[in-house]
């Protein structure tokens, strides 16, 4: 009886170390019920009633889902907000695209390591100028707390309306965007700090890439 089996299996895995219940009195007492009655579902010694029910809700289809066990997943994980590759009306950070529905999720403490988890974004990439290291429709993560550009590092930037994800690198006054394909974009982009006719502004450092192994 798959109903009566995973009922007696979930009542089992809620009770232990570091469970919901340290044993099967503390589960009683929660419930209302004797700590006899409660063994004896553990052990599948309650009454017919139950497995009669058991056996109607195994035809009907029916499965018990007990709560998950949230010190085993659940709250260690986190997953950002999923971005447009368009600036908001600052022009500093990622518009959200609030039809998006993310299915990449990150260990919280991974992404207290990276940078701030406030403010990691999920990007789509467009085109395949950081290939092969960053390829059409890959997904980056951008922590656009992170701003001030180091030398060597993968950054999100706004060129007018444009978002594109480039390496960075620095000559006296002045940003250098790189490809890594330069067969789509062989020469750097130059961005002059001081110069007001440059209309750019950093988004974020990439901290991630996720993509498929083909």
């Amino acid at each position: 009886m798959g109903f009566y089996n995973d009922l007696v299996e979930g009542l089992r895995n809620m009770i232990g170390q570091n469970r919901k219940y340290a044993n099967p009195t503390q589960m009683a007492k929660a419930c209302g019920v004797a700590p006899n009655q409660i063994i004896r579902y553990i052990k599948q010694e309650r009454g017919k009633h139950i497995q009669v029910l058991a056996r109607v809700l195994d035809e009907v289809g029916a499965r018990i889902v007990f709560p998950e066990d949230k010190t085993a997943s659940g709250d260690n994980f986190r997953t950002p907000q999923t971005a447009l590759a368009r600036a908001d009306r600052d022009g500093e950070k990622l518009n959200i695209d609030n039809n998006a529905q993310s299915m990449l999720a990150f260990n919280t403490g991974w992404m207290a390591e990276k940078g701030n988890a406030d403010s990691m974004k999920l990007l789509t990439v467009t085109g395949d100028a950081m290939a092969p290291r960053i390829e059409d429709g890959n997904y980056v993560l951008v922590d656009e707390s992170q701003k001030d550009f180091f030398e060597g590092r993968i950054y999100a930037v706004r060129i007018d309306e444009e978002i594109l994800v480039r390496r960075v690198a620095r000559e006296p006054g002045k940003i250098l965007l790189l490809s890594e394909n330069q067969d789509i974009s062989p020469g750097p982009i130059v961005l002059e700090s001081n110069n007001p006719a440059h209309n750019w502004a950093p988004i974020g450092r990439v901290v991630f890439v996720a993509k498929d192994l083909l």
